[in-house]
């Protein structure tokens, strides 16, 4: 009795400890997952808030060019008042935004007209103009602050936004002082624009249902905000009420606020709220998920352990776990072959031979934007557990490859991952190369595998510098290695089962042997990638006899055959008239390909599009820089790679613009990107060696 009592008790005791530790890895992974939340959430706040900010100071600055391009129309106009009102009309027509403008001349600046003399047009929702002279007794424009101020500073001014007219609609003035040959400032400008849409604006695209961006002026004052029909008036006067200082951090609740300032005058703030509960609801839902799982997992566990608890039916439950395992393993075997490319294009063949059910190596590629990316790898140790490490590495290849290309970058952030919790120290050779297919450019990082074979009319081995396998520290950095193949070079990359083949007699294959048969088929002018791999497999074979495979075997041969090839490249610099230098080269290389004029057409727009945006982006104010254009062509398709030492920023995340709603509801920005992914079959963008790198793809035939 006390012995079936004491197996309970350790069997209880199992349950208990698995329960506690399955308990603490959850509570360790829901931080974890709640720490990379928060930075996602601050990305794209940051996201959101840049481009609400980029929309603001656009609508602004359009007001103050139009006030620069109309200036000398002004002072024109100026020889006679009568003049002023066309000049006026001038000013405000044309732009949906702009709703009136005056100038208010210095006093007695035209005798005739008396002391006070202001011209103002104004523009109402219909595009209607109306004209009238302001100045008089009862509106002393001299007297106004904003008025005194221009004229006391000589500097252009935005007002605070005020509500005017019957529809009560919110405006801004921006004033701009007019000066004569001496200096003297003779007349204000202002041009009143329309601010009523920027509440609904500013709040389109949330991250959140209950997020909301607001507006503020430098005292406090609210600019726009969203409606009440989408957020509570309450909730918008908490925030307000937090920027003014009048309420305390909690006091907001669940809300947390982001602000970031406008660059320029005017100056406002520009304040994003958002509830914490909807930023950490997914993840809540995930955590309850994970602790039923956790309570399933601990019943099976205790039902294994009552199952192998009766010692006369454990050589009976072996047996059958043993086949079940065989099963699952065959089962696992045929997933992980389905894992790997199944077809192959001519200048790229591999194989994979593993020595157990489930093997431990691994190779993949993929092309992308005229490149070739592929690995090779090879697990220590062989069965499940390599080959599930081997799916974990495979995996993390092809997630981190969709748009990174940097081989160095790639590998640090797959050992960082397979150094999690690898408590079996088990480790794993890789080598990973990206080649240009156009130029022939190799860029590769190399984590302790062998060294790949180089073969022209030679065969020599690619220098790479071995580093230490992944999966051992997670701070190793891995230095990227770069050589450019000629045409008609064929790459071998392999793992040590290869070399490492045993005969009956326990003699290696080694590298000579390897040679040997590349040297053979060198001999014949047959060297096919699908050709080479096969003949090196047969002669391992053969070489290996009756002896049994101790290792995985795999091979990746690639050749190097751009075929026809048209590359051309311009560079210019950061100067918004260098687009006049960049169409005519455009269309002269487009002019050498088989391509239709109406798809010609369509990627000079496409192109001259991203550039534009380079150029007025990239640099900041003032800065001078070089943009360079890299075009090529295999005339299958063609590429165009847009590359500048600009601020980092990815155009592919800028969300595209509602081209559903009408001009004037809809928001500045996002054009761009919607015609240049129209235009184009794929978009994609990486920060390499310290610069901005765009890719545009499309197919021509």
């Amino acid at each position: 009795m006390d012995a079936r009592k004491n197996s309970w008790l350790s069997r209880m005791g199992i349950v208990i400890l698995a329960a506690v530790l399955m308990e603490l890895i959850s509570i360790a992974q829901y931080e974890r997952i709640r720490k990379v939340m928060q930075e996602e959430m601050t990305i794209r706040s940051r996201v959101v808030m840049g481009s609400r900010a980029n929309l603001i100071q656009h609508t602004l600055e359009i007001t103050e060019v139009a006030m620069q391009e109309n200036l000398y129309d002004i002072r024109r106009s100026m020889a006679h008042p009568d003049s002023l009102f066309p000049a006026m009309v001038r000013l405000i027509d044309g732009n949906p935004q702009f709703r009136g403008g005056c100038l208010a001349l210095a006093p007695y600046y035209y005798p005739s007209m008396g002391r006070l003399f202001e011209p103002y047009a104004s523009k109402d929702q219909d595009g209607k103009i109306t004209l009238q002279q302001l100045g008089g007794p009862d509106h002393d424009y001299t007297q106004n602050e904003e008025y005194l101020w221009v004229l006391e500073h000589r500097t252009p001014s935005w007002t605070d936004p005020y509500f005017y007219g019957p529809d009560s609609l919110s405006f801004s003035t921006y004033s701009y002082p007019i000066m004569d040959a001496k200096g003297d400032v003779i007349a204000v400008c202002g041009m009143d624009i329309d601010l009523s849409w920027l509440g609904d604006t500013l709040n389109m695209r949330q991250p959140f249902p209950s997020s909301f961006c607001l507006l503020l002026t430098q005292e406090g004052e609210l600019v726009a905000g969203p409606s009440e029909s989408h957020i509570p008036k309450a909730d918008v006067h908490k925030v307000v009420e937090f920027m003014n200082g009048r309420l305390q951090e909690q006091d907001l609740g669940d809300y947390r606020v982001r602000i970031r300032d406008l660059i320029k005058d005017p100056y406002w703030k520009l304040v994003q709220a958002y509830k914490m509960d909807e930023v950490y609801a997914r993840m809540r839902r995930l955590r309850r998920m994970q602790m039923l799982f956790i309570l399933l997992g601990l019943a099976i566990l205790t039902f294994l352990i009552e199952r192998y608890a009766h010692n006369e039916k454990r050589l009976r439950k072996a047996s059958e776990e043993q086949a079940r395992l065989s099963g699952e393993l065959a089962v696992a075997g045929r997933i992980q072959q389905e894992m790997l490319p199944k077809t192959f294009p001519p200048f790229i063949y591999a194989s994979l031979e593993p020595a157990r059910e489930v093997g431990g190596d691994l190779f993949d590629f993929f092309v992308r934007d005229g490149k070739l990316f592929f690995c090779i790898g090879d697990v220590s140790g062989k069965g499940a557990p390599s080959a599930m490490l081997m799916s974990v590495a495979h995996s993390l290849f092809r997630m981190l490859l969709q748009k990174e290309e940097n081989p160095s970058w790639i590998l640090q952030t797959m050992n960082r991952e397979l150094c999690r919790g690898n408590d079996t120290n088990m480790f794993l050779t890789f080598l990973l190369g990206c080649l240009d297919l156009y130029s022939g450019e190799l860029r590769f990082a190399n984590a302790g595998h062998d060294k790949p074979f180089v073969i022209t009319d030679s065969v020599d081995q690619l220098p790479t510098k071995s580093n230490l396998p992944l999966g051992i520290y997670p701070d190793i950095r891995f230095e990227q290695q770069s050589c450019t193949l000629s045409p008609g070079t064929t790459l071998l990359l392999y793992t040590d089962g290869l070399t490492e083949s045993k005969n009956p007699d326990r003699e290696l294959f080694m590298r000579s042997g390897v040679i040997s048969v590349i040297q053979d088929l060198l001999q014949s002018g047959e060297l096919a990638p699908q050709k080479l791999v096969s003949s090196l497999s047969q002669a391992a074979h053969r070489f290996t006899g009756t002896a049994p495979q101790s290792d995985d075997l795999t091979m990746m041969a690639i050749r190097f055959e751009p075929g026809e090839t048209l590359r051309e490249q311009i560079q210019l610099v950061n100067q918004l008239d260098e687009v006049n230098r960049l169409s005519p080269f455009v269309k002269e290389y487009l002019a050498k390909l088989p391509i239709s004029a109406k798809t010609a057409a369509g990627l000079r727009l496409a192109l001259e599009e991203a550039v534009v945006n380079v150029l007025n982006y990239a640099y900041p104010a003032g800065e001078e820089g070089t943009v360079q254009i890299l075009a090529d062509s295999n005339l299958r398709e063609v590429r165009f790679t847009i590359i500048d030492s600009g601020v980092p920023f990815d155009p592919t995340t800028v969300l595209e613009a509602d081209i559903t709603l009408d001009a004037q509801s809809r928001p500045i920005g996002g054009l761009g990107v919607l015609l240049t992914r129209k235009l184009t079959d794929s978009i994609s963008y990486n920060r390499r060696d310290g610069k901005n790198v765009l890719t545009l793809t499309k197919t021509i035939v």
